[in-house]
């Protein structure tokens, strides 16, 4: 890791910032955006300090923000690094003479590590050479100076004793003679000896690209796709710049920058005929042009004349409200002039505002119009995106995809497709133009597929090279599973999906190859009796098993469920977690270490270094969407090869499982327990609708029944209007005085937390008003009603798992959705779904239609494929499936890639040297 902290700083930003700032709730992302901002600071920065200590006090309190606010403190400091990036290129380049533009970067992507590591030595080994021959002809030169340095002193010290002594002159000269004779054999050594090495270095090197020409290979095609954007002609450092802030570093990324909409301008409108408010490009004679600042205020006016068929006059004018770059330099009265923007009429007259101006001789054609790059127009990134395009072409890459499959599935081929989306052609017929439109063009379906394909045979490659390696337990015989043994722990009888899901398992732990399987099901279906029946399995064969859940409250909940189940089995089962008191924790260490520990339930600190396990052989990753990929692989690492079993509450859409997931077996429990029903939804919509939701829930609480209250919010905030806990909690205290009402959230110490939930549990608490702490882990099963205040704010599915918290035992449980947008708005819209359903996959499908992917849990994590071009609705399914049955059947037959050399490069230069585990590892 780099360690400027300018640089430092940028890359924090730039996680945070990418698709659409949904990293801003990372956590730890304040601490990393302080550090280096506090040591540039320190170090000084000249005339940007006050703008960088702005950005600091921004981050003061950067964890209680919520997203709003923290996405602009974000967006603020990419543009303080940016201005800082700028003085300190411009201060570089005034101290010292250019000396060409600087070495390419091998790009952003997680394929660039090797390449660029690779790249650091040929630059290294470059130096060391020229340093060499520096070496090699400023030797001799010192030496020839040293001796005529010698000889000139030895010719003045043999005159000065001529008058002394004429043998020892004689005997000086011979000396001098001999000093000369050694010299030059010296100097002949040395040229050999350095010939020598030369020849050696040049045979290794020849040796080391003929011993590995898959990495040459790699290495020639991360040069031509990944080089810097500064090869492209106009790029200097500041646009440069400008386009790292938005992800933008390689020729593939621009490239690969596809438009976002398309617009057909291929030809003008009479004003006489154009519909108000339709999008036209109008032809005309400019007769006035007007610009300046009044009042403060920048304005411009221009107005045109069209000559219609009928040979009447009509006029069009248009404003502009802030300054256009080159407006003045492209407007001359009396000029022809080609406007393309919404005409609309005001105070009877036609009108277009912040037309684009178009070239009256060029400016016919299709539209672009690409994502916004701050600093950059749309049209010089069409010129951009063009250039990078006709650098991948010039380079005559191989298609990475297999000719078969393209011919196969209809595919065009790579740069065909981009082509077909950075140029379309001025005569491009109609409906091929409106797919452009709705992205379902061929060459969408193309950048679709291979996104698809190689993300799936990744995903499996990884899969098999897991399950290479025998895993440590031995298989264990067929029907050695006591079924009966494990009703005698459970106080209940599993439901049939419980019991399909354990006969999977036990198929899984009957093979020598590690288990890689999701449990996922429905809040309250029961995934924790799973669990402990296939703990129960492993720890029978004389092994340990280990469950990690995201908090300390969902890992006590685990502790408390499972052991009364343990005492009956016999397991001795312990907890830790980073609350543990170091007594108590060096005493646990050393009983799992000596294997007198059978199952070990805990937290983040499981995975400290310490924690040795005598023979760990399953590992249990509950609520798994809630640890990073590192965490889950260091988990794992503790075991030889162990069995894996990662469970999850929020219910994933198949189309996600086969990308997030894809190396997994996938297993469902959908199936509640007998006599659990699910809570009826309520919706109240509207401005005044919050005091109704409220007034809903009291009417509860007078029933003597517990509830929750949800904000979005810990405390009151300037920029978001939106419900805080503290504001909550006073206003329903004056709506039910005698009621006991405490609050819990993120802020508060683990004990007080954990002392406000026991408080609930036991009834002396009968209204928890709280954040998204309560999401999962709590187990509360008297509680029957929860109102969940702004729940716009909030994903589907994270609402889904928040109306998890009732009804949870028998009787019927109330959820009140409290929204201040209209019903028939998105936002009423989106929580119409919860009203009308409340099967949680269900739910999953239509949020991840709405919001992608990567949103589905709430926030974003590594594991989750951020995906470009593919989508998971319609086509994209079918496309999906479609790609994981062609890659499946490749890895099939050919499981390390050995036959398909191409394939293997390109994923190399897609993954690099990292593995590709998705949802469940690292």
């Amino acid at each position: 890791m780099t360690s400027d902290p300018l640089e430092q700083l940028r890359v924090a930003l730039r996680s945070a910032a990418v698709d659409q700032f949904a990293g801003v709730l990372a956590e730890g992302l304040g601490q990393r955006l302080r550090e280096p901002t506090d040591r540039l600071l320190a170090a000084g920065v000249g005339p940007q300090e006050r703008e960088l200590r702005h950005f600091r006090g921004g981050l003061d309190r950067f964890e209680e923000r919520g997203r709003q606010d923290r996405s602009r403190v974000v967006a603020h400091g990419l543009r303080v690094c940016l201005a800082l990036s700028a003085a300190r290129s411009d201060v570089a380049e005034a101290g010292k003479p250019k000396t060409g533009r600087r070495k390419q970067d091998l790009g952003r992507r997680l394929g660039k590590s090797s390449a660029k590591a690779q790249a650091g030595a040929d630059a290294s080994s470059s130096k060391s050479e020229s340093a060499a021959r520096t070496d090699d002809t400023a030797a001799p030169t010192s030496k020839k100076k040293t001796a005529s340095k010698k000889k000139t002193a030895s010719k003045k010290k043999t005159a000065s004793k001529k008058k002394t002594a004429g043998k020892k002159t004689t005997a000086s000269k011979k000396t001098t003679a001999s000093k000369k004779t050694t010299a030059s054999k010296k100097k002949t050594a040395s040229k050999k000896k350095t010939a020598s090495k030369k020849k050696t270095a040049s045979k290794k090197t020849a040796a080391g690209n003929n011993a590995d020409p898959e990495l040459t290979a790699l290495r020639a095609a991360a040069e031509q796709r990944q080089a810097s954007v500064e090869l492209l002609p106009g790029v200097g450092a500041r646009t440069r710049d400008k386009l790292a802030a938005r992800g933008l570093e390689t020729i593939e990324d621009l490239a690969y920058l596809l438009p976002l909409a398309y617009e057909d301008r291929r030809r003008t409108s009479s004003l006489q005929d154009i519909e108000e408010g339709a999008a036209v490009v109008i032809d005309g004679v400019i007769r006035s042009f007007r610009q300046g600042w009044f009042s403060g205020r920048y304005s411009a006016t221009l107005r045109i004349e069209q000559v219609q068929r009928n040979g009447a006059r009509l006029g069009l004018e248009a404003r502009w409200f802030h300054p256009v770059g080159g407006l003045g330099q492209r407007v001359t009265t009396g000029a022809p002039i080609l406007l393309a923007g919404v005409v609309k009429r005001f105070r009877g007259k036609l009108n277009m505002v912040h037309p684009d101006v178009l070239d009256p001789e060029h400016g016919l054609g299709i539209a672009l119009r690409y994502p916004q790059v701050e600093g950059i127009g749309q049209r010089t990134l069409v010129r951009l995106c063009r250039a990078a395009l006709e650098r991948l072409r010039a380079a005559k890459l191989a298609e990475p995809l297999p000719p078969a499959l393209v011919r196969e599935h209809g595919l065009p081929g790579q740069i065909e497709a981009l082509s077909a989306l950075h140029d379309p052609p001025d005569d491009l017929p109609e409906p091929a133009l409106e797919a452009l439109m709705r992205r379902d063009s061929p060459a969408h379906r193309r950048l679709a597929f291979e996104e698809f394909f190689f993300l799936q045979l990744g995903l499996l490659r990884q899969r098999g090279a897991y399950r290479s390696v025998p895993c440590a337990l031995p298989p264990l015989a067929e029907g050695s599973f006591d079924s009966e043994r494990l009703r005698a722990c459970l106080p209940f009888e599993p439901t049939g999906a419980q019991w399909r899901v354990i006969a999977e398992i036990e198929r899984d732990l009957a093979r020598s190859k590690p288990m890689l399987r999701l449990l996922q099901g429905d809040v309250g279906s029961g995934k924790t009796a799973v669990a402990f029946a296939a703990a129960l399995a492993v720890l029978d064969a004389g092994a340990q098993a280990a469950l990690m859940a995201p908090t300390e409250i969902l890992a006590e909940q685990h502790l408390r469920s499972l052991t009364p189940w343990c005492e009956k089995a016999g397991v001795r089962i312990a907890l830790l977690t980073g609350s543990t008191p170091r007594a108590q924790r060096t005493s646990l260490l050393a009983l799992l270490a000596a294997g007198e520990i059978d199952l070990l339930v805990g937290t983040h600190a499981l995975l400290v270094e310490g924690v040795d396990f005598a023979r760990l052989a399953l590992v249990i990753v509950d609520e798994q969407h809630r640890f990073g990929v590192e965490q889950r692989g260091a988990l794992r690492d503790k075991g030889a090869a162990p069995h894996l079993l990662v469970m999850t509450a929020t219910p994933i859409p198949r189309s996600l499982a086969l990308t997030a997931f894809g190396e997994l077996d996938v297993s469902v429990i959908d199936e509640l327990p007998p006599g659990r029903v699910g809570a009826t939804t309520k919706v109240f919509a509207g401005a005044r609708s919050l005091g109704r939701a409220r007034a809903a829930l009291v009417e509860r609480v007078r029933a003597n029944e517990k509830a929750y209250v949800v904000c979005p919010l810990v405390e009151a905030s300037e920029a978001i209007d939106a419900s805080d806990v503290e504001a909550t909690a006073a206003a329903l205290r004056k709506l039910v005085p005698k009621t006991e009402i405490a609050v819990v959230h993120g802020r508060m110490l683990g004990r007080e937390k954990d002392a406000v939930m026991q408080r609930f549990r036991a009834g002396e608490v009968r209204v928890l008003v709280a954040t998204t702490v309560i999401e999962v882990g709590v187990d509360v099963p008297d509680a029957r009603a929860i109102l969940i205040e702004h729940a716009e704010r909030f994903g589907l599915a994270q609402l889904h798992q928040l109306r998890g918290r009732v009804g949870r035992s028998q009787g019927q449980s109330l959820c009140l959705l409290h929204t201040a947008s209209a019903r028939d708005s998105d936002a009423g819209r989106r929580l119409e779904v919860l009203e009308a359903s409340t099967d949680g996959f269900v739910v999953a499908e239509r949020d991840l239609e709405l919001r992608g992917p990567g949103e589905l849990f709430g926030t974003r994590q590594s594991g989750i494929p951020r995906l470009r071009f593919a989508s998971f609705s319609g086509e994209g399914m079918k496309m999906l499936v479609a790609a994981r049955e062609a890659a499946l059947k490749i890895i099939d037959e050919d499981p390390t890639l050995a036959r398909h050399p191409a394939l293997r490069l390109e994923l190399r230069l897609r993954t690099g040297d990292t593995q590709l585990w998705a949802g469940e590892s690292g």
